[in-house]
């Protein structure tokens, strides 16, 4: 199974180390519980979809159809998520992998000790700026890249502009 995911919206987006995207999914599924805002349609299906992205390899996927209200509450619960995480400097890898995922599932340790939060909510704040419109695009040829040290980029095809 591949340790990246992308993350779509439209026509554009980035990739995520597996785990970095598993730490956010897992804190911006508990924010949107807590609200019981999970009911809502649209983010029933996206919720179902997002709990599966670090398990499976299938990307994370942010729909352009969604009004711009369902974007803004999208928005809010990330930022809601990346408030949790800004609580606590790192999480030790030995609870990462104690998280249930669907089908009891867990996160892989990918050999690290611990997770950054602060990673983490990098990634969260891509996500919102992405769903802006408001993420730079990378280089012609290179992705945005998000991993456990942060923010970078991947060499893609010399046509890439995504």
């Amino acid at each position: 199974m591949s340790a990246t995911r992308y993350v779509e919206y439209g026509d554009r987006g980035f990739w995520a180390y597996d785990i970095i995207l598993g730490v956010l999914v897992k804190h911006l599924v508990e924010a949107i519980e807590a609200t019981g805002y999970s009911r809502a349609p649209f983010l029933d299906k996206a919720l179902h979809h997002w709990r599966l992205t670090p398990i499976l390899d299938i990307g994370f996927r942010l729909l352009k159809s969604w009004t711009p209200e369902q974007r803004q509450n999208v928005i809010t619960f990330v930022d809601e998520a990346c408030a949790r995480l800004a609580t606590r400097d790192a999480i030790p890898i030995g609870e990462i992998v104690s998280w249930p995922f669907p089908g009891d599932s867990r996160l892989p340790h990918r050999g690290l000790k611990q997770v950054r939060t602060a990673s983490v909510i990098e990634l969260g704040r891509a996500i919102t700026a992405l769903l802006r419109d408001e993420l730079p695009k990378a280089r012609k040829g290179e992705a945005w890249f998000f991993t456990d040290t942060g923010r970078s980029t991947i060499g893609m095809d010399p046509s890439w502009d995504g």
